[in-house]
């Protein structure tokens, strides 16, 4: 299978991307101020797109065999599997829940695709992120197996 590869616009773009996973190749292209990261096969990924009126973040995998919903996004060179996508503040929310995993066990890229489902509802609670709440989630998550 070929890799994931994700565009990275300049400064002269209408939007901003962000890509958040463990990649396997970079490539800068100095003529355009752009980059293009390759992921592997069942990569998971984290998208944080930032457009002139609003902020998205997304959580996908790099496989369209899962049984999320198969689409395109921007500067993405192939279909992926979207787990979830979140808006507004709870992308800053999102960020904040990826870092405590990277920092406080296996890695924010180490799950099944369930688990992220289960984080979506945990990013939707009203308030401030629920820590606790991420910490038992993660530890009660199963990892997810290379295939």
């Amino acid at each position: 299978m070929t890799p994931l590869e994700i565009i990275i616009p300049g400064e002269a773009s209408f939007y901003s991307l962000y890509a958040d996973g463990l990649f396997s190749g970079k490539t800068l292209l100095p003529e355009s101020d752009a980059a293009i990261l390759a992921f592997p096969e069942n990569a998971l990924i984290f998208l944080y797109y930032t457009y002139p009126a609003h902020r998205e973040a997304c959580a996908v995998r790099n496989s369209t065999t899962s049984g999320a919903r198969s689409l395109f996004l921007p500067g993405l060179s192939k279909r992926v599997s979207l787990l979830f996508a979140v808006h507004a503040s709870r992308v800053d929310k999102l960020r904040r829940a990826v870092s405590f995993l990277n920092t406080h066990s296996s890695g924010a890229y180490s799950f099944g695709d369930g688990f992220y489902i289960r984080l979506r509802f945990l990013l939707c609670q009203r308030g401030k992120l629920n820590y606790p709440a991420l910490r038992m989630l993660a530890d009660s998550s199963p990892r997810f197996a290379r295939r």
